[in-house]
Order: structure tokens, then C-alpha cells, then sequence
């Protein structure tokens, strides 16, 4: 490492269905750096099409996800476009911007969303860790928590209508009417896991703090973080019997004896904020 601000890619895998990236991302001007990887893990049936979540990690600190809204497919669209287009954007919009010191998250997004030609909809979360705080803008029930120690510190909160429906962008509308922000104080040691509704429908928070605690003391890289707990939420998804997050969500709506998870793509994004040795 140099010092200045860069991107080093790790590892990177992509097969039919998983596909993950490890990157350091040192934050200007501090002494604190994010260690970010993700992972990617389609609904098996659109595996094919890359599956309908999508997620970034850039320069200076910045990481995304977003959640293509599947009915689309029913008007013969493919759903993931405009949640892979959000994504594109919010680098190109860093990049020109030269690391986006200078912008919100919900800048970031309403100029990268202006500049999206698909048609579709999506949730969508956009974070900046600006070496002390981390600043979140949420659209949706895709959402975060920072772990620490080994517990929840800090989360997000599901922005939704009602049962299964959640907020939602849709081209042609502002973000800034929809968006949700978080302010966050940020420590060394912390881990930040950012993803879309199937990581948070199938896992629970407390065991995916217990999941990043024991791949903190196997020494794992972040994006093998983001591929277990993408796995495991995929294990729950597929139980017709097992108690979930979505099954809890379902009977509290009025789905009396509904059980079991919500197999669905997941994108999980996972944040080491490490001490920097420049």
C-alpha cells in the first residue's frame, strides 16, 4: 500500500452462482480503513440471468446493494437491470466526483437514479464510511447492521407498506421524497454487513453477529464472511419447517402456521473497519 486512495482486489470467484470480491478500501485522511467483500447468490431459478440483486464497492469508503423488484418479469423485464444500472451509477457518480468526498449517500443516489434508463424498481441502500461515521441512505427492506464485540450495535430499520412490501425506487422518481438516513459512530474492530431482504428474511441478526464473530477468529476475508452468510441464508430459504425472520413476519400479519424461509437472491456486502499501517 501506497498511502493514497485505491481499490486492491484480493480474490475474486464467479460460477453459475456465486460470485464474490474482496477489496481494501482505505478512507482519506484517517487512520481507519474498510476491508470490504461481497458476495453474490441468485434464486437458483434465475441463476442463468445473474439473479435480480446487485451491489458496489468503491473508492474513498463508499459500498451498496440493491434488490431488483421481481414482478417486473411478468412484463417480460429482466428485474436485475435497473438494480445493476443503480449500482453502475452510484460508481460512475464517485468517480467522477473524484471519490465523492464532497457528497451524501442521497446525493450519490438521486444522481445516479436521474441518470438510470431501464425500466423496473428496486431497494436500495447507498453508505459512506467517511473515516469516523458511517452514513447510510436506505430505500426498502434491503439494510444493515454493525456488528460489535460480537452484538448488534447499531441497524436499520425495514422501510415497508405492509407485509412482503417494501418501499421502493422506480425510475422516474426522486429518491430524496423515499430515502431513510443514518448516522452511525464508527470503531475499529467494527464489522458492517450490508444486504438485501434475503440475508434479513432468513437469518437473524443475532446469529449472523455470531456467524461474523466466528469468521473474525478464523481469520476469514470478508468476502468469505459475505458467502457464508449468503449461503446460510439460501439453507433457511429452502426449509419448509425451520422458524425465520420471514415466518415470524408472517404470522404476525395474520399467516397463522406459516414457517419456514424465504428462498430469494441474496447480495451481502461485509465491512472490516481496520487500523490503517500507512
Amino acid at each position: 500500500m501506497d498511502g493514497e486512495v485505491h481499490n486492491k482486489v484480493d480474490r475474486e470467484k464467479n460460477t453459475s452462482e456465486v460470485k464474490s470480491s474482496d477489496r481494501t478500501v482505505p478512507v482519506a485522511s484517517s487512520t481507519l480503513l474498510l476491508t470490504s467483500g461481497a458476495a453474490i447468490l441468485p434464486h437458483p431459478s434465475k441463476a442463468a440471468t445473474g439473479g435480480e440483486d446487485a451491489y458496489f464497492i468503491e473508492h474513498n469508503g463508499w459500498f451498496g446493494v440493491a434488490d431488483g423488484v421481481g414482478q417486473w418479469s411478468f412484463e417480460g423485464i429482466n428485474a436485475g437491470l435497473y438494480a445493476r444500472e443503480l449500482m453502475d451509477g452510484c460508481k460512475k457518480v464517485i468517480a467522477e466526483s473524484e471519490g465523492g468526498s464532497e457528497l451524501s449517500p442521497e446525493q450519490v443516489l438521486s444522481k445516479a437514479a436521474a441518470e438510470a434508463r431501464s425500466p423496473g424498481s428496486s431497494t436500495v441502500l447507498v453508505a459512506h464510511f467517511d473515516g469516523q461515521l458511517l452514513h447510510v441512505s436506505n430505500i426498502g427492506d434491503s439494510g444493515f447492521l454493525v456488528i460489535r464485540n460480537g452484538e448488534v450495535h447499531a441497524k436499520s430499520k425495514p422501510m415497508v407498506y405492509g407485509f412482503n412490501f417494501p418501499h421502493q425506487i422506480e425510475k422516474g422518481v426522486d429518491p430524496l421524497t423515499l430515502v431513510e438516513n443514518y448516522t452511525i459512530d464508527i470503531e475499529e474492530g467494527d464489522v458492517i454487513i450490508a444486504a438485501t431482504d434475503g440475508l434479513f428474511d432468513n437469518v437473524y441478526e443475532q446469529e449472523s453477529a455470531a456467524m461474523i464473530s466466528k469468521s473474525l477468529q478464523a481469520d476469514l476475508k470478508p468476502a468469505e464472511m459475505a458467502e457464508h452468510l449468503a449461503a446460510r441464508a439460501h439453507e433457511v430459504g429452502r426449509s419448509g419447517a425451520r422458524r425465520s425472520p420471514f415466518s415470524d413476519s408472517a404470522v404476525a400479519a395474520g399467516y397463522l402456521g406459516f414457517s419456514g424461509g424465504k428462498l430469494d437472491d441474496t447480495a451481502v456486502v461485509v465491512s472490516i473497519v481496520r487500523r490503517s499501517e500507512a
